[in-house]
């Protein structure tokens, strides 16, 4: 669960400060936008980079208490209910931030956002399918 919220820490800003030219040229982005889209994944990384930290130190918690001869049933059910308590507060601070990100944008490109979201799901799969020779990778 914790890798959900890293990845996009570690490879947002880059991507964004970046601006790959599949992404630019796709949805047709000006300078100004891929600023503002920059600008806010900086803000997400900061706001989540705290809640993050304290999901991996209960985590982190919970496996020693989890390591231990006779575990606490107590302590460790405290520590899931507050691993999924930030988990989805971090959600909540990534939806905001897609809702805000989303809204840089014209109608007419937010219009093609779940063609993106369609390739990205299918990512994996396509992979598969190269690897066993059914399609050609590009």
């Amino acid at each position: 669960m914790i890798y959900r919220f890293l990845l996009p820490l570690i490879g947002g800003t880059a991507l964004f400060a970046q601006a790959p030219p599949n992404l630019k040229d796709f949805l047709d982005l000006a300078d100004p936008q891929i600023q503002a889209l920059a600008q806010l994944q900086q803000q997400k990384v900061q706001i989540l980079q705290p809640v993050v930290q304290q999901i991996a130190q209960a985590q982190q918690n919970l496996n020693q208490i989890l390591a231990a001869p006779n575990p606490d049933p107590a302590a460790a059910g405290q520590l899931v209910i507050a691993i999924a308590t930030l988990g989805h507060q971090a959600q909540q601070i990534t939806d905001r931030f897609q809702q805000q990100a989303a809204s840089v944008l014209a109608p007419v490109q937010r219009d093609k956002l779940p063609a993106l979201a369609l390739a990205l799901g299918l990512h994996a799969a396509g992979v598969e399918a190269a690897a066993l020779g059914l399609v050609y990778a590009p």
